[in-house]
C-alpha cells in the first residue's frame, strides 16, 4: 500500500513538471499536500481558461458565485492583477434556494420542476423545505397525499416524480409557494440590484456548473435576455435556455464522455468552497441587503480555511500566468484521484461533510462508509433493478462513489469498474435524450 501511495504521489509531480507555472510554485512550497499537488493546478487552469473565454467576448466583469465560485474568485483576481488584465472581479452571495425561493412566484405550476427533483437520501420532508414550506405546512400538505406517516421515508426517484404528478395542480401546495416566494422577492431583487446585475453591462457569472439553473434563475429575476455563465463543467442545460450562453471547461452536454465517468462533482464541489454558511435569503438593514447565512459556517470551515491558506500561499509563488489553459492536463489529475483513489486520497477528503441539496441539511461523508451490500446494491444491473421498481432493496447513496468503494476495501477493482460503466450508461442516455428533444 505504501509503495501505491509513493507512486501516486511521483505521478503527481511528473504531471506538475510538465508546466513550469506549477513546477516553479510547487518547489517553493514548504508543504505538499495532496490539495496543493493534485488540486490548486485543476483550479488555476480552469481559471485561465474562464479570463481567455471572457476576453474574446469582451465581458468586462465577472460574478462568482457563491460558494464554489470563492476560491475560483481568489485565484482569478490574483491574475488579473499580475497580468494587468482590465475585468471586475467580485464575488455574489447566492446560493440555488436564495434565488430560486423568489422565483417560484415566476414560474407558477413550473416551479414544480425545481423542487421535486432527485438527490442523496431524498424524503417528503427535504422536498417540501425546497418550496420554503413551514413545518407546519408541510404536514398539512402531507395529508393531501397520505404521507404524513412517512415524512422522513426516504424516496427514490420514481417515487419523486409520482408525488410531482400528484401536486401539479394541487392548489394549497401551489398557494403556500407562492406566498413564500413574494415575501422573499424584493429582498433578492435588492440585492442583485445593488450588486450590479440590473445594470447595462455585459456581464458573466462563474460557478463550478453541472445544470446551470442559478444561472437560469438569475436571468428571470434580473429579466436580462442574455448572461453569460462559465463552468467548470456541464452535464446538461435547462430547457429552454439558449446553449451558446452556457460555456463547459473540463465536459458539457455535447462532449466529456469519459471525463463525465470519471469525475466527482460532489468531490469537486467538497473541495473548492468557502468557509462561510449557505446562503438562505437577504434582509434589508437601513439601505444595504445583507445576505443570510443557514449556518454560521461551513461544516468543513477548518479544513476549508486551510486549503484557501495553501492557495494564497501558492499564488504568490506565481509571478506570471499561462496564457492558454491545458484541459488534458487536467484530466490527468482528476481522473486518477477521482475515480481509482488511493486510501490516502480517500482519508484526505473523503471524510468532507456534504449535502447535494438546495439546503445544507442532512451532511453526510462525501465518500460515506456503506456495507459491501450497499456498495453491491450500487453496481450497475442491481442498481438498474432498484430505480425501475423491479427489485425492493434500498439504495444508499455516496456523494463520492468511488471513494466509499475504496474504504471499505472489498471487491475495489469491480466496484469501481462498475460505477464507470453505470456512470457511462447515465451520460450516454442523457445525450441520447437532448439529440430526441
Amino acid at each position: 500500500m505504501e509503495e501505491r501511495i509513493r507512486e501516486r504521489i511521483d505521478y503527481y509531480r511528473q504531471i506538475i513538471n510538465s508546466r513550469s507555472i506549477y513546477r516553479d510554485a510547487f518547489q517553493k512550497q514548504k508543504e505538499n499536500s495532496l490539495y496543493n499537488t493534485a488540486m490548486i493546478p485543476v483550479m488555476i487552469e480552469f481559471v485561465i481558461w474562464v479570463i481567455g473565454q471572457t476576453q474574446q467576448q469582451g465581458i468586462k466583469r465577472l460574478y462568482f458565485l457563491s460558494r464554489d465560485g470563492y476560491q475560483m474568485f481568489l485565484v482569478a483576481k490574483d491574475l488579473c492583477r499580475k497580468m494587468n488584465i482590465d475585468i471586475e472581479i467580485r464575488y455574489l452571495n447566492v446560493s440555488r434556494y436564495s434565488m430560486r425561493v423568489p422565483e417560484y412566484a415566476m414560474l407558477g405550476e413550473k416551479c414544480l420542476d425545481r423542487i421535486f427533483i432527485g438527490g442523496i437520501d431524498v424524503t417528503f420532508r427535504h422536498i417540501m423545505k425546497r418550496a420554503a414550506l413551514t413545518d407546519e405546512e408541510i404536514h398539512d400538505v402531507a395529508k393531501e397525499c397520505e404521507m404524513d406517516n412517512e415524512l422522513d421515508r426516504m424516496l427514490n426517484y420514481q417515487e419523486i416524480m409520482i408525488l410531482k404528478s400528484k401536486f401539479a395542480d394541487n392548489r394549497k401546495l401551489l398557494a403556500y409557494i407562492q406566498r413564500h416566494s413574494k415575501i422573499a422577492y424584493p429582498n433578492a431583487i435588492g440585492y442583485l440590484r445593488q450588486e450590479g446585475l440590473l445594470d447595462d453591462i455585459k456581464y458573466g457569472l462563474v460557478d463550478s456548473g453541472w445544470v446551470g439553473t442559478l444561472q437560469q434563475t438569475i436571468r428571470h429575476l434580473t429579466q436580462k435576455d442574455r448572461i453569460d455563465g462559465f463552468y467548470f463543467g456541464l452535464y446538461e442545460i435547462p430547457k429552454e435556455e439558449a446553449s451558446d450562453m452556457y460555456h463547459g471547461f473540463y465536459f458539457n452536454p455535447k462532449t466529456g464522455l469519459d471525463r463525465k465517468s470519471y469525475f466527482s462533482n460532489c468531490l469537486f464541489e467538497a473541495v473548492f468552497t468557502s468557509p462561510e454558511g449557505m446562503t438562505i435569503g437577504y434582509s434589508k438593514e437601513a439601505d444595504r441587503y445583507i445576505p443570510q447565512m443557514d449556518m454560521e459556517q461551513n461544516p468543513n470551515k477548518e479544513i476549508i480555511q486551510d486549503n484557501v491558506r495553501q492557495l494564497l500561499n501558492y499564488l504568490n509563488q506565481i509571478n506570471i500566468y499561462d496564457k492558454q489553459s491545458d484541459v488534458r492536463f487536467v484530466e490527468k489529475l482528476l481522473k486518477p484521484l477521482m475515480a481509482h483513489p488511493t486510501k490516502t486520497e480517500v482519508e484526505e477528503f473523503g471524510d468532507l461533510l456534504f449535502s447535494d441539496d438546495v439546503l445544507e441539511g442532512n451532511l453526510k461523508k462525501v465518500a460515506a462508509e456503506l456495507s459491501h451490500e450497499e456498495i453491491v446494491n450500487q453496481r450497475f444491473i442491481p442498481k438498474m433493478l432498484i430505480m425501475l421498481g423491479i427489485s425492493k432493496k434500498e439504495i444508499h447513496e455516496s456523494a463520492w462513489i468511488e471513494g466509499s468503494i475504496v474504504r471499505l476495501g472489498e471487491s475495489v477493482d469491480r466496484s469501481l469498474r462498475s460505477a464507470e460503466q453505470y456512470k457511462k450508461f447515465v451520460y450516454i442516455r442523457k445525450r441520447i435524450q437532448m439529440r430526441m428533444r
